[in-house]
């Protein structure tokens, strides 16, 4: 059995070396009927590969508390450090940890107003 090359080019202007799909002159990438999956693909691999959604990978599933939160963030601190975590899952998560804060200090004024009244 022959096995078909895709008829299309790179951005670099070399022919396609992917596989045609069955039936097709063009692999996925190339084909002009699955635009629309294409643009679907790009779109849900973007959302996978954001720092917030890194950093929550790295993350316990169960909710934290802000001092559990702040622990983890020295654990991600010290893995920025030896090169284990990327920049921006360090800053997605120091950016949840100023969340964090300041949900507890909203917490405590109300807290502190309900008493005063």
């Amino acid at each position: 059995m022959e096995v078909h090359r895709c008829q299309g080019t790179t951005a670099d202007g070399k022919p396609c070396n992917a596989k045609a799909r069955p039936g097709s002159t063009w692999c996925p990438w190339h084909d002009p009927v699955m635009s629309q999956q294409r643009a679907e693909w790009s779109a849900k691999g973007g959302k996978h590969r954001s720092n917030q959604s890194r950093a929550k990978k790295q993350l316990p599933a169960e909710p934290l508390s802000a001092a559990e939160l702040h622990s983890w963030l020295g654990v991600v601190f010290r893995r920025l450090l030896t090169g284990q975590t990327e920049p921006g899952v360090a800053t997605a998560m120091a950016e949840l940890a100023k969340a964090s804060d300041l949900e507890e200090r909203m917490a405590e004024i109300e807290r502190r107003l309900g008493k005063a009244s």
